[in-house]
C-alpha cells in the first residue's frame, strides 16, 4: 500500500490537533496554517505557510505546494478555505489529489456554531452531504462542517 500524505489547515487551533489524531493511520501529516507559529509549538511537526483562504490565489497556491510535498489528501478547516477550494476540487483531483470537501460549491449551509460532537471523516459523496469532515452531535441527529472558525 503507497504512503498516505494528508495536510491539515488551521494548524493554529486545537482543532486541527483533535483532526490529527483521528488520522493517525496517516503515513505523513502536515500542518498548514496562514499565520506564524513559534518554533517550540512546532516540535516533531511538519508545518508549512500557506496564503490566507480568501486571497485570489489561494488554491492555486495550495495545489502547488501539495504537488511538491506529495500531498494525497487535503483536510481544509477554516471557512475561507472551505469556500475556496469548493469549486475546484475537480481541479485537485485531476493531480490525485482529494480534498476532503463536499461536492457541492455552496458550502455555507453546511456550516454551523456548534463545537460538541464526535468528528467523523466521510470518505465518500453518499453520507451525510458528502465527503469530508463533520462534527457529529451524540444523537447522529445533526451534524456540520467541522471547522477551526
Amino acid at each position: 500500500m503507497p504512503d498516505l500524505n494528508i495536510l491539515i489547515t488551521a494548524a493554529s487551533t486545537a482543532t486541527a490537533y483533535k483532526l490529527e489524531k483521528e488520522l493517525s493511520y496517516a503515513d505523513k501529516v502536515v500542518l498548514a496554517d496562514e499565520v506564524d507559529l513559534p518554533q517550540v509549538l512546532l516540535k516533531d511537526k511538519n508545518f508549512i505557510k500557506i496564503p490566507r483562504g480568501d486571497s485570489s490565489a489561494f488554491s492555486h497556491q495550495l495545489l502547488s505546494i501539495c504537488l511538491d510535498l506529495e500531498i494525497d489528501k487535503v483536510f481544509p478547516l477554516r471557512k475561507s478555505e472551505i469556500r475556496a477550494l469548493a469549486g475546484v476540487r475537480q481541479l485537485f483531483e485531476e493531480y490525485g489529489i482529494i480534498l476532503m470537501l463536499p461536492a457541492q460549491t455552496d458550502p455555507d449551509e453546511l456550516f454551523g456554531s456548534s463545537r460538541q460532537g464526535k468528528i467523523v471523516v466521510n470518505e465518500n459523496d453518499e453520507d451525510y452531504k458528502g465527503r469530508g469532515v463533520y462534527l457529529v452531535n451524540d444523537a447522529d441527529t445533526g451534524y456540520q462542517l467541522l471547522t477551526a472558525d
